[in-house]
């Protein structure tokens, strides 16, 4: 009786496991995609940030300068003052400006709003061959991100990466594969400013 027992037993064993399998490849995959792709992230301005900004005004460019966004998040225009923007687009603070200056004399005004400098930065750690601190710029992405810190060591495990980020005040973590996002088989998570990278390193 007890050797027929066995195979059964040992049958269900393995459909345990590979259930198990499963559900934490499903966690992974809804975790995953709670990350968004680098493409479809605007960055939206923050403090320390300088802006580069053009103003045209039936066809001919009237002012050109660049402003730097204040601890109250805000820059300040020749003709326009001081403008609240931290937490815009730069193509929403160039819509805004646009409105504001077609309800006064000018022609079909046109604003073009770049972000010279970013002011963020993103750290990177373990397995790089330059970890530390590296400035953000828009469409960083946590590959990218490793490449700036020179690549990964021979002792990295790029498919054992971590993704640390404080969401309202809270320090939430998340693991990734760089070693399929690199194969183009994985995503390869957007960053934002004060993100921390962590790639893992091998145990012998």
């Amino acid at each position: 009786m007890i050797r027929r027992l066995r195979p059964m037993l040992a049958f269900a064993l393995v459909l345990a496991l590979a259930g198990v399998a499963r559900a934490a490849d499903s966690l992974a995959t809804d975790s995953l995609a709670s990350l968004p792709a680098a493409e479809s992230v605007a960055y939206q301005v923050g403090t320390g940030d300088v802006l580069q900004i053009s103003f045209y005004a039936g066809g001919d460019k009237q002012d050109d300068f660049t402003s730097t966004v204040s601890s109250q998040g805000q820059i300040t225009s020749p003709l326009l003052g001081a403008l609240k923007v931290a937490g815009m687009t730069p193509a929403e603070i160039a819509d805004t400006m646009t409105v504001l200056l077609s309800k006064s004399f000018f022609v079909k005004p046109q604003v073009l709003v770049s972000v010279k400098e970013y002011a963020g930065q993103v750290l990177v750690m373990g397995a790089v061959r330059l970890p530390g601190s590296y400035g953000f710029q828009a469409g960083l992405t946590a590959l990218k991100a490793c490449l700036l810190a020179g690549g990964f060591t021979e002792y990295a495990t790029p498919a054992k990466v971590k993704i640390t980020r404080v969401v309202d005040g809270r320090s939430a973590t998340i693991n990734v594969n760089l070693d399929k996002a690199s194969k183009g088989k994985a995503i390869d998570p957007a960053l934002l400013k004060g993100d921390r990278i962590d790639v893992g390193r091998r145990r012998f």
